[in-house]
């Protein structure tokens, strides 16, 4: 009878709901995708407006070929684009204020990630407290100073008469001194606070400094900050071009600009409020100096599940925008926004802050404590507070072993595609996210289909999968990125952020390399193994791969996710274990000296009980006291006891042996686990690893007493 009742009420409030105010209903939201682009085109994401062969405007989207990641201003000039950044930078007389700005900014960003490794290393909070005080506090005085010093010249400058600005440029600087008032004041709050404890508010007063930064450099700029799918309309009336909104790939915006073709300039508009921000939307020129909006989409901040949708329709009618009144007005009865607001997805897995307030504060003492009581030979589950989402897939992990931390740089093809490298740090258990998550639009769960070079914050994007083409270097102290040809990416784990790429040499770039290129770390920097059986060596000193010259047998070539290579350092040789994609593995295994370039067929006995491999050795890991070389991304077949053995090369036997080791490995229950990520961490003799969903696997292995068979 109940479940009747619930039925006649659900009836009577879906026929009165037409009846019910707009406020009452609660709209469901309308989930989408993002529209994927021609990566056959330069220039990606972007918007072009043509009138004629001599009036025209093109600004945004993401430039792959470009050093910054940007597509900037063009217009047309005798029907071609031409790009005229470099002309607008020279007549903005507030260029070179807004330099100064972002670099301080870039001080604030590498500051916040020194405060991070400080409060996830997890050291008492009185010693964390000196060591900010030691390393980071100077740092946050020191840009305080610049913050003062740059408002001062901005000051003078004015008060000199020597650039005088017209009235839209001065509404750009006070704005823009407003937020460096608003900077300063957070800096000193921070200061302030990391005296008493470097605690989760601190971080997030300290965030609100950068994004303050930020913005004071944006309107100083000469052209509006990048974004991505923001149509512009060209208005006869005004004889300008409008445009509003759009994605930066980690937030969305609602600002509104006007370029003026006759005066080679962009005006930013400050309307007491403004469309919530979104992207993807239409803008539509009606002739009579006003400009509609309709649709869009923001990002979908519920739940995201495996291959589930990013964004969301903006449901709330079309806003028309009258230039000469600068005024936005909903056509829908909507109340506007404020303009000028960054959208951030609000999800904790995807953003810095929500990592940091898992759980409370890391304790180092606790779990160290918790990592010497280990049973021996056991995989152990340690489950951290939050993990990264959405999938990690296809790809592996590396350790820095002067950051403490296992490095996860994982995705691409249907999983997930940002271009963030999550932290975790072995201390304390815990996941760090070094920035907010950007995802690269329509490209999200496409077939390997990824742009190539820097997005809008100069990160790279992963590869159609990573697989493990890339790798920690010891020497240079940064994790390199070979998966997009024809470049190196380079991630910096002390600033938390990608801080450049270097070139690839042309036995490294070939069709598809991230499937093959498999890369392994030794004390004395990176190698890289290719899909034609040479080796390159990461020379850190001049950031340049270098080919090795090999002799003896010929190397086979690695192919795509099945091969493995390790670094066997009491020999101080590579030692590679080709396999020939979709065919079962053979057991062989080859050395390279890394010296000489030697290479020897090794033969190893055992051979045709590795076959029973599940042809994937990709995450091997070396034990040197155990002279061992791990396979923790697949396990054999299981024993009478249900236990699956792991395998593993015997270095000083040569030879394939089979081990018992207890708990759920991180192989997971089918023996094969393509989205593992492992790593030997020296300091503490223990074996990590993590899977798609960003849980942590720990082994403390003992040679001594792990049961083993020769296979």
């Amino acid at each position: 009878m109940i479940r009747n009742y619930s039925m006649l009420a659900a009836g009577l409030l879906a026929a009165l709901a037409p009846a019910l105010p707009a406020l009452a209903q609660k709209a469901k939201p309308i989930y989408c995708s993002a529209p994927q682009a021609d990566l056959n085109k330069p220039i990606i994401w972007g918007t072009d407006c043509r009138v004629s062969d001599d009036l025209g405007l093109s600004f945004g989207g993401c430039d792959q070929a470009a050093d910054d990641g940007a597509a900037h201003t063009r217009v047309l000039r005798a029907g071609n684009w031409v790009d005229i950044q470099d002309d607008l930078r020279k007549a903005n007389p507030l260029q070179l204020f807004h330099d100064r700005v972002r670099s301080i900014r870039d001080e604030v960003k590498n500051t916040a990630a020194a405060a991070r490794s400080i409060y996830f290393d997890g050291a008492a909070p009185e010693d964390q407290v000196k060591e900010a005080t030691a390393d980071v506090i100077p740092s946050l005085q020191k840009a305080t100073k610049d913050v003062t010093d740059a408002t001062a010249a901005f000051k003078a400058m004015q008060a000199s008469g020597r650039k005088p600005l017209d009235a839209a440029a001065q509404v750009g600087l006070d704005r823009a001194l407003a937020r460096l008032e608003d900077a300063d004041r957070s800096l000193t709050d921070t200061t302030a606070a990391l005296k008493s404890a470097v605690s989760p508010d601190a971080f997030k007063v300290l965030w609100d400094a950068q994004l303050a930064l930020e913005q004071a450099a944006e309107w100083l700029d000469t052209e509006p900050a990048p974004r991505a799918l923001s149509p512009i309309a060209y208005d006869a009336k005004t004889k300008c071009f409008a445009l509003f909104g759009g994605d930066h790939l980690d937030y969305m915006t609602n600002d509104t600009w006007v370029f003026d073709p006759a005066k080679q300039r962009w005006e930013h508009r400050h309307p007491q409020t403004a469309p919530p921000p979104r992207a993807n939307h239409t803008l539509t020129a009606t002739g009579n100096g006003k400009v509609r909006l309709s649709g869009g989409f923001t990002h979908n901040n519920t739940d995201i599940w495996y291959m589930g949708p990013l964004y969301q329709l903006r449901d709330d009618g079309d806003w028309v925008y009258d230039a000469a009144a600068n005024t936005w007005t909903s056509l829908a009865g909507q109340s506007g926004v404020a303009p000028d607001q960054r959208e951030y997805r609000t999800m904790a897995c995807f953003l810095p802050q929500g990592f940091i307030e898992a759980d409370g504060r890391p304790d180092a003492a606790a779990n160290e404590a918790k990592l010497k009581a280990l049973p021996v030979n056991t995989w152990v589950v340690m489950d951290p507070p939050l993990k990264p989402r959405v999938n990690r897939d296809w790809g592996s992990a590396c350790i820095a072993p002067d950051r403490d931390v296992l490095l996860r740089w994982s995705g691409g093809h249907c999983a997930h595609c940002g271009s963030d490298v999550p932290m975790y740090h072995f201390a304390t258990n815990r996941w760090e996210l070094p920035f907010p998550v950007e995802f690269c639009l329509g490209q999200c769960y496409s077939n390997t289909s990824y742009p190539t070079g820097f997005n809008f914050n100069r990160r790279p994007w992963v590869s159609g999968h990573t697989y493990k083409a890339f790798e920690y270097d010891p020497v240079a102290r940064l994790m390199v990125f070979v998966g997009h040809n024809p470049w190196s990416y380079l991630f910096d784990p002390a600033a938390a952020d990608w801080i450049g790429r270097t070139g690839k040499p042309d036995g490294m770039s070939y069709n598809s390399s991230f499937y093959t290129l498999t890369c392994c770390q030794t004390p004395e920097g990176i190698y890289c193994w290719t899909a034609r059986g040479e080796i390159f060596g990461f020379d850190a000193k001049v950031r340049v791969w270098q080919p090795v010259k090999l002799s003896g047998e010929r190397l086979p070539g690695s192919a795509v996710d099945h091969c493995g290579m390790g670094y066997d350092s009491r020999r101080d040789r590579l030692i590679c274990f080709p396999t020939a994609y979709g065919r079962p593995f053979t057991g062989q295994a080859f050395a390279v000296d890394r010296k000489s370039g030697a290479v020897q067929r090794l033969d190893p006995s055992g051979m045709a009980g590795a076959t029973a491999i599940p042809s994937f050795l990709r995450e091997l890991v070396y034990l040197p006291d155990a002279d061992l070389m791990v396979d923790v991304g697949s396990t054999l077949p299981a024993d009478s006891s249900g236990i699956r053995p792991t395998p593993a090369y015997d270095c000083a036997a040569n030879k394939w042996v089979a081990l018992t080791v207890a708990g759920p490995s991180p192989a997971g229950k089918d023996g094969r686990n393509v989205s593992a990520g492992a790593a030997y961490d020296a300091k503490r003799g223990l074996i990590w690893a993590t899977d798609t969903r960003g849980q942590i696997y720990v082994l403390r292995l003992d040679a001594s007493s792990v049961a083993r068979e020769d296979l």
